[in-house]
């Protein structure tokens, strides 16, 4: 029995003011850098593994809210995976643009970036 719908979230950086094709490629890097990480045997976040294979088995249940920058920066400096764009488009090279949480039960993520709006 499922105590608690396990979801992933996501933090775009809103102050930089990308394109929906833009958001949707830096994402996507997130979503993949934080697959590799907790499919690997040096995972950041180990205990959480069980709530990864859940989140995969259940429909990988994603939720993309809207940060400011000091938001994005508070989150990677707690150790949450986050992406710098490579400035090769849109935005400057370096750039904090998403930061993803590991899936994780919607309670306990809400407690970490429940004061952040959806992202519409």
């Amino acid at each position: 029995m499922i105590k608690s719908e396990i979801v992933q979230y996501f933090v775009v950086n809103k102050e930089l003011n990308m394109s929906a094709g833009k958001i949707g490629a830096q994402t996507a890097h997130a979503a993949t850098i934080s697959t590799i990480d907790l499919l690997s045997d040096s995972s950041v976040f180990p205990d959480l593994r069980d709530d990864f294979i859940l989140w995969y088995q259940t429909g990988m249940t994603k939720i993309v809210l809207r940060g400011r920058q000091k938001d994005l920066e508070k989150l990677a400096e707690k150790g949450y995976y986050y992406v710098h764009d490579s400035g090769r488009t849109e935005i400057a090279s370096g750039s904090l643009t998403v930061v993803a949480l590991p899936p994780m039960p919607k309670p306990e993520a809400k407690e970490i970036v429940g004061n952040l709006s959806l992202f519409k």
